[in-house]
């Protein structure tokens, strides 16, 4: 073995946490047939690359006859190695070397701390023998794998009922935008359970905090928000500010039907026709159905354009500039006052308007070109037929 921690070394990183581990995960997380043996997983890993041997985690033990390290230990052990600043920099003088201690402000580091442990501890989510880089598409916390790997217990209805939790929240989140982002769509910038809930300190985020989490990647909504009179009236309520209209793990896609003061729409839980906010809710209702329908129509004609052969470049960029003042303006509602709104919305549907004009052009552009050919078609024709008519009265030539 290339090195075997000092006896004061009672921890293990987060990464050693979790390679040398992996027969600690929770119980019914992964089944014990479906493991590799600890031998052929750990040859694998990331810590038997460094040099680590079984010895490195399991102390004290005979060799072939190492006992499950308890779980109550697996995050001081692994924290031996992961928090020692000097040691880690040997493989990445970047590394973080504070996941220990953040994990013991997480819900599930205080639980466990508390001898509860059923709560989660580093080779749950890592693995225990075969853990590989953070960034290796095999590990359980890549972006597109995080979502499972915490499913393993918030997804269990009898583990989660134990802690007062539903189990829903898997289901939840893989119906909404962001996870069709990042599954579908393979954008992995996309959020997932950490993006929200942080990593190893992971706690859920309050009511007061909520704002701040979505704002990380939804910045102009959450500024917009920040400077309208919504705020201080959520504040008040004590409301969790972006999760009373847009929910939290379900979140849907923006849709025209959020906006309105009937049936399903958001804003119809709160208010009524005769509100005061009422006026300015069918505002942004008749902005964004107008906007959206001279898109439409703009769109179409560009097409039969098109498909005709008609050069329509200006027209193209008229409908881009015309899709993101939409989006603007959907950005632009979250100030909950009209006249931001209002500006955003009528810039983008006299780009549209623009767009449709362009492509009518290239449409009477067409018409006028087919005239002009079937007139000279016609001149072409009657020419020939003269010339001919010349060349039959020609008397014949002489034998």
């Amino acid at each position: 073995m290339a090195r075997t921690p000092a006896p004061q070394r009672a921890q293990i990183p987060q990464i050693v946490l979790s390679a040398l581990l992996g027969v600690f995960l929770l119980p019914g997380t992964v089944a014990a047939q479906d493991r590799p043996a600890p031998d052929a997983a750990f040859k694998d890993s990331v810590h038997a690359a460094v040099g680590l041997e079984c010895v490195s985690c399991h102390r004290g033990q005979a060799a072939g006859t190492y006992a499950a390290i308890p779980r109550g230990n697996i995050a001081a052990t692994c924290a031996s190695c992961h928090s020692d600043a000097a040691y880690m920099r040997k493989f990445d003088p970047q590394v973080r070397v504070d996941q220990y201690s953040q994990y013991l402000t997480s819900a599930h580091g205080r639980g466990m701390q508390k001898g509860e442990t059923r709560v989660a501890t580093c080779s749950d989510c890592h693995s225990a023998h075969d853990v590989v880089r953070v960034r290796d598409s095999r590990s359980p916390i890549a972006p597109l794998n995080v979502a499972r790997t915490c499913s393993q217990c918030h997804a269990d209805p009898v583990r989660m009922k134990a802690f007062g939790h539903t189990a829903t929240v898997l289901a939840d989140w893989s119906s909404s935008v962001h996870a069709d982002a990042l599954l579908k769509r393979g954008d992995t910038s996309a959020p997932t359970c950490n993006t929200c809930h942080g990593s190893h300190g992971a706690t859920p985020p309050g009511v007061t905090e909520v704002a701040n989490v979505c704002a990380q990647c939804h910045v102009r909504e959450a500024q917009n928000f920040t400077a309208g009179p919504k705020k201080a009236i959520f504040d008040a309520m004590d409301q969790a500010e972006c999760l009373v209209c847009h929910g939290n793990h379900a979140i849907k896609p923006p849709s025209h039907a959020m906006i309105g003061l009937e049936g399903d729409a958001v804003c119809a839980v709160c208010h009524d026709a005769a509100g005061n906010g009422a006026a300015t809710i069918k505002k942004f209702r008749d902005g964004l159905e107008g906007l959206s329908a001279a898109m439409t129509a703009a769109e179409a004609v560009v097409a039969r354009a098109e498909h005709a052969g008609m050069l329509v470049a200006d027209a193209h960029v008229a409908l881009q500039e015309a899709r993101e003042q939409f989006i603007q303006s959907r950005v632009a509602m979250h100030t909950f006052t009209e006249e931001p709104f209002t500006k955003v919305a009528a810039t983008g549907t006299d780009a549209a308007r623009r767009a449709e004009r362009v492509g009518y052009g290239a449409l009477e552009e067409l018409q006028m070109r087919r005239r002009g050919l079937a007139v000279a078609t016609l001149l072409i024709v009657g020419f020939l037929i003269t010339l001919w008519m010349k060349i039959r009265r020609l008397p014949a030539p002489d034998n």
